[in-house]
C-alpha cells in the first residue's frame, strides 16, 4: 500500500514539474517574442528596417513550446504579422503588408483586437493597391470585431 502512494505521489510531482516547465516555456517565448518588438523598435530608430523586418521574421519563426495555450499562441503571433504588415505600411510597400496580414489571418480569426488589427492592416494595404471593395470588406470585418469588443468591455455582450 505504500508504494503504491509513494507512486502515486511521484506522478502527481513529475505532473507538476512538467505543467511548471511547459508554463515557463510558454513564459520564456512570450518574452522572445516582446524582445523582438523591443529589437523592432530599437531598430526603426537607428534607420535599420531591414534590420527591425529580421528581428519580427525570426520571431514568427519561432514555435510555441507545448502546452501553450492555441489562442494565446495564435495571439501572440498575430501581434508580430501585424507590426510586419505595420512596418511594410510605413515602407510604402502593400504587397508585403497584404501578405503578411494574411498570413496572420490564416492563423484564425478571433474576436479580439489582435485579429482586428490585422484586418485593418490588410484593409490599408488593399486600399493603397487601389481595390477598395476588399480593403471595405476587411474594414467592416475589423468594425464588426471592435463593436463586440466595446460591448463586452460596457457590460452589453455575451461574458
Amino acid at each position: 500500500m505504500k508504494q503504491a502512494v509513494s507512486v502515486i505521489l511521484l506522478v502527481l510531482v513529475a505532473a507538476l514539474l512538467g505543467a511548471c516547465s511547459a508554463t515557463r516555456g510558454t513564459e520564456d517565448w512570450v518574452t522572445q517574442a516582446e524582445s523582438a518588438h523591443h529589437v523592432a523598435d530599437e531598430r526603426i530608430g537607428q534607420g535599420d528596417v531591414d534590420g527591425a523586418r529580421s528581428a519580427l521574421r525570426s520571431a514568427t519563426e519561432s514555435k510555441a513550446p507545448k502546452g501553450t495555450n492555441p489562442e494565446d499562441a495564435r495571439g501572440v503571433r498575430q501581434d508580430l504579422y501585424y507590426r510586419l504588415a505595420a512596418l511594410e505600411l510605413s515602407q510604402n510597400r502593400p504587397d508585403d503588408a497584404e501578405r503578411w496580414a494574411t498570413v496572420g489571418l490564416e492563423l484564425g480569426r478571433g474576436t479580439d483586437v489582435f485579429t482586428a488589427n490585422l484586418f485593418i492592416a490588410r484593409g490599408k494595404a488593399l486600399e493603397r493597391r487601389g481595390d477598395a471593395s476588399g480593403a471595405s470588406r476587411d474594414y467592416h470585418d475589423a468594425l464588426l470585431i471592435t463593436e463586440t469588443l466595446l460591448d463586452k468591455s460596457l457590460g452589453k455582450g455575451k461574458p
